[in-house]
């Protein structure tokens, strides 16, 4: 192509000199050629041009290079639209995380820096010292620092993290006050964020988002706790939009065009709080520093519905003191309630005497000498003398003995029980199996394992792990109303649709008769109210709270039902801790104790100052009574002035099983997982259909065994669906909706061709 233009552009002169050399024209003549060749050249010339354009036109390319493209960028522009992601609410409408703005403080050192009139826009040197004065005494940052930068030879400088993270009311301040002082070249950046207005609240149980870079656009993601995982149903979908753009790329009013509608994240709100939160943060920061403790949690539940009223651990962290957490001795991310497993101790003896009741394997007015050596591991109580005596009577009754929390009495029922009975109770309990809340990374604890003295040590709390929203999850039972699903959602709202799911009351098995939780809770009133066995009795009282002798934990003036629990902790370098205090201590405590309202339960990990259980009353007690003041409106959540909305069923099959769980959770559905398999093989709702919040979807596991599920407060239907792909026959009893007994226990293997009863009522 270059050649070509080449001779054409030569073509005029090498003809004229061609005809110069073969003639002897005259001169009119020659200008008559040169006019000639001239016209042929400008219409060749044009003729080239005109067939280039055209050519441009129809192909719109210029080597690699598209021309429509770079046009249509020239006066047209297509911009995400960034979603706003979901609100978390307490349960009645109280903020605890929204999206906000947070600004960067910066200066403008750069020389060229001056507006249309010839005004400095940036800091002048002579101006340093004055900037670095005003930077230093409102933003406490170093002036070391300060003057580093200035002198940096940069154009425009940032001053550190105490530059970052201003907030909007910091920014007008200091604009203003920069403007009275007449300073130039200060300038702030904005940059997305999340605030959390409480602070201290629920920390590393509600977790935190911070802004993260996709796709080239700053977006907040969930980083730990709630946050993370709810981030699916939190964060939305950005749209995007396009609009027409003058010569300066100014956007022209009236052109914007939504091309894809931007979907803003659903607000959760939680079963927390607000109020009793922050009571339960505020005594858990006076326990942390009057038991100098190496880790603290307590976590308040309501009894009848199973939801998280309040939950807390030390050490914690806020959003303005996150990136000096770890600097705390002890420090973890992980939230204490779900995702660290521990030995619990005697409060664990609760199940074991429940399920002693149930089978009864345990006649409570019998007595027995406390004295027990199993295989060559002896088995001593708390009260045990160097001499190998007791403080206490060496021959009590059972109810004695749990009231003391006797570990022989304990091992001495299991032994009685059996360790298959046992372990059947452990699995009707759900114990080493993840309470599947919705929360991200939950540690599924374990069970005792097969060793006999492991088996017994199990009975009284050691030997086996659990978190302690496993406990709560049992204690549920213990309460009376059935096992219920620990709940940390009260609602999902949809500010797109206006729809809501709202979250119900979820049993999820019986594994002790009523008649059993009962007499479980009545033993719990005596540790608390026996002036000589009970462990929580106080012969001393408590001034700090104005109680007299007896028992420790009073709400409004009525003892509670307690278990008291003393753990030991496994040493690193195998076995247990052996120091004085080396112990993780514990209480759980249901109030009123007859027919329970809320269950608390706290462990204090190796305190430093002397122990005693007055620090866990000095929780409880207020909490317990602030909670039992507030509960008519705790009933009820907040408003939100939307219509239920639906869920629509995907194929789960495949899946992993847990996972599955864990998302249908998040959606306000009760998954129930059959068998301990790995993946869905099959569902009981199908693919495609729409269902209200809180229905019931089994998803059958590949599992090699067919392990019978609790099907407490099932539906006819759903029992013929585990029916069918069980193989079994069933047969019914009784009138009603839902299930009340079964006669193939939970948690037993099941065969094919076997006959189950069922007995429905309401």
């Amino acid at each position: 192509m270059i050649n070509f233009f080449k001779k054409l552009l030569s073509f005029p002169f090498r003809r004229i000199t061609r005809n110069a050399n073969k003639t002897t024209t005259s001169a009119q003549k020659n200008r008559r050629h040169v006019a000639i060749s001239l016209f042929i050249f400008a219409i060749a010339l044009f003729a080239v041009f005109i067939f280039r354009f055209v050519w441009l036109i129809t192909v719109n390319h210029v080597g690699g290079t598209n021309l429509k493209t770079m046009a249509k960028a020239n006066y047209q522009s297509t911009e995400p639209v960034q979603a706003v992601r979901g609100t978390i609410y307490d349960r009645n409408g109280a903020i605890i995380a929204k999206d906000s703005s947070t600004y960067t403080i910066y200066a403008v050192l750069d020389k060229n820096q001056v507006d249309n009139n010839g005004n400095k826009l940036y800091v002048e040197s002579k101006d340093f010292a004055k900037l670095t004065n005003f930077l230093s005494t409102n933003l406490n940052i170093d002036k070391s620092l300060i003057d580093s930068q200035l002198n940096s030879g940069k154009k425009q400088v940032q001053f550190g993290s105490k530059g970052s993270n201003i907030t909007l009311e910091q920014m007008k301040k200091l604009q203003k006050q920069a403007n009275d002082e007449k300073i130039v070249g200060l300038g702030f950046t904005a940059n997305i964020s999340r605030s959390y207005p409480f602070g201290n609240f629920a920390s590393q149980f509600i977790g935190i988002a911070r802004p993260k870079d996709e796709n080239g656009t700053q977006v907040l993601k969930g980083d730990m706790g709630l946050e993370k995982a709810f981030d699916n149903i939190l964060s939305g979908q950005n749209g995007k939009e396009t609009y027409q753009k003058d010569f300066y790329g100014r956007p022209i009013p009236g052109t914007t065009k939504e091309i894809k509608k931007v979907k803003n994240g659903q607000d959760v709100y939680t079963s927390l709080d607000a109020q009793l939160q922050k009571n339960l943060e505020g005594y858990m920061d006076k326990a942390a520093t009057d038991t100098g403790a190496q880790q603290l949690s307590g976590t308040l539940v309501d009894a009848h519905t199973g939801e998280i009223l309040a939950t807390s651990q030390r050490p914690t962290y806020t959003a303005t003191t996150i990136n000096d957490a770890e600097k705390q001795k002890y420090f973890t991310w992980n939230s204490l309630l779900s995702q660290s497993a521990f030995e619990p101790g005697s409060t664990f003896k609760t199940f074991l005497m429940a399920g002693a009741l149930d089978s009864g394997k345990v006649n409570l007015n019998e007595t027995y000498q406390r004295k027990l050596q199993v295989y060559d591991t002896p088995i001593n109580d708390w009260d045990v003398t160097e001499h190998k005596s007791y403080t206490l009577p060496e021959t009590v009754t059972y109810a004695q003995g749990f009231a003391l929390s006797s570990n022989i009495g304990m091992s001495k029922i299991e032994m009685n029980m059996g360790n298959a009975l046992w372990g059947n109770y452990l699995n009707k309990f759900k114990f080493g199996l993840k309470v599947r809340a919705g929360l991200d990374g939950e540690n599924p604890g374990a069970l005792p394992s097969s060793n006999p003295v492991t088996q017994i040590q199990s009975s009284f709390g050691q030997g086996v792990a659990v978190t302690p929203l496993q406990l709560i999850r049992g204690w549920t039972a213990i309460a009376g109303n059935g096992m219920l699903e620990p709940h940390i959602v009260s609602k999902v709202v949809d500010p797109n649709t206006k729809t809501s799911l709202t979250s119900k009351a979820e049993v999820v098995g019986h594994p002790v008769s009523n008649d059993a939780a009962s007499g479980v809770r009545d033993l719990m009133l005596t540790v608390n109210t026996d002036p000589v066995y009970g462990t929580s009795y106080s012969t001393s009282g408590d001034s700090e709270q104005n109680l007299a002798a007896g028992p420790l934990f009073m709400v409004n003036g009525e003892p509670a039902a307690v278990k008291t629990g003393t753990a030991q902790i496994a040493s690193p370098t195998g076995g247990y801790m052996s120091g004085s205090q080396d112990y993780l201590y514990s209480a759980v405590v249901m109030y009123p104790a007859k027919n329970p309202d809320f269950i608390f339960y706290m462990n204090v990990k190796i305190p430093t100052e002397s122990w005693t259980l007055k620090y866990i009353a000095r929780v409880a007690n207020p909490l317990l009574t602030s909670a039992e003041a507030m509960k008519n409106d705790l009933s009820v959540s907040a408003d939100t002035d939307t219509k239920a909305g639906k869920v629509t069923i995907e194929n789960y099959k495949g899946k992993d099983s847990g996972d599955t769980a864990d998302s249908l959770r998040r959606t306000v559905l009760s998954p129930v997982i059959i068998g301990t398999g790995a993946k869905v093989t099959a569902q009981s709702i199908a693919e495609g259909e729409k269902v209200s919040a809180n229905s019931r979807i089994l998803l059958l596991t590949n599992d090699k065994d067919q392990v019978m599920p609790d099907m407490y407060d099932w539906s006819k239907k759903e029992v013929e669906q585990l029916a069918n792909w069980f193989g079994i026959k069933v047969t019914y009893e009784g009138s009603g909706n839902k299930v009340l007994t079964q006669s193939i226990e939970a948690a037993t293997n099941v065969k094919k061709g076997q006959t189950l009863k069922i007995t429905l009522g309401n």
